[in-house]
């Protein structure tokens, strides 16, 4: 049974160009194509880059604490509005199929659970995986490699689905099939090059290469749960 681990920011959730803009607004001097393909990072590892400094250092600690509270004032109350079309169809399908689903994120645990549950969004996935501080992050495989861990299923039976290289290129080193989806970050050719095996323009393209259709009913969801990697 194919597990699918879901990335959140760009590919559940049109949060990109929110984030851009609260990370424009508080670096006003950093190139904004920059800030624009920073979108999918751990955001202390941006930070640490346009202040020269050590991810651990005050001035990032600041700077993450300032984006975070940014983030759930001014995006998380919207975020029911922001989710993609067909995705929560698609979530319905995935489950009644019974297929294993998890969220795999650059977001903090506590920021995934806050913007999937006021989303809507936290009911159907029984595993998120955020970023912890110390573990390698995306593109390394240790996101996924948790998911798949928490889901009982082995990476070779797993799917990623993102919309940044950097998910595709986690999907290889974890030996998952990748699937970009066109419609966030990276461009089609970019994802392609990254090692995506597919590919979605939108998230109505998504359904037909998750579940042939012969196996697409619809059902109840499931609880919810965090796992750390």
């Amino acid at each position: 049974m194919t597990a699918v681990l879901f990335d959140l920011d760009g590919t559940l959730a049109d949060t990109p160009g929110a984030i851009a803009r609260i990370l424009a607004d508080m670096c006003p001097l950093a190139p904004s194509e920059r800030l624009a393909a920073s979108v999918g990072r751990p955001i202390a590892g941006l930070f640490a880059e346009i202040l020269v400094a050590d991810e651990d250092s005050p001035a990032v600690r600041v700077a993450v604490s300032e984006f975070r509270a940014r983030f759930a004032d001014e995006v998380v109350p919207h975020a029911a509005n922001l989710v993609f079309p067909a995705i929560r169809g698609l979530l319905d399908e995935l489950v009644a199929a019974c297929r294993p689903i998890a969220v795999v994120t650059s977001k903090s645990p506590a920021g995934a659970s806050e913007f999937l549950e006021a989303a809507g969004l936290a009911p159907y996935f029984p595993v998120t995986v955020g970023f912890v501080p110390g573990v390698p992050g995306k593109p390394a495989p240790d996101q996924a490699l948790a998911a798949a861990k928490a889901l009982g299923v082995e990476p070779a039976d797993c799917v990623v689905v993102g919309d940044s290289t950097d998910d595709m290129k986690m999907a290889v080193a974890a030996g998952m099939r990748g699937v970009g989806v066109a419609y966030g970050v990276a461009s089609l050719p970019d994802l392609r090059a990254a090692g995506a095996a597919q590919a979605a323009q939108t998230s109505d393209d998504l359904a037909p290469l998750l579940l042939p259709e012969e196996h697409r009913p619809l059902t109840t969801v499931s609880p919810h749960t965090e796992v750390s990697p």
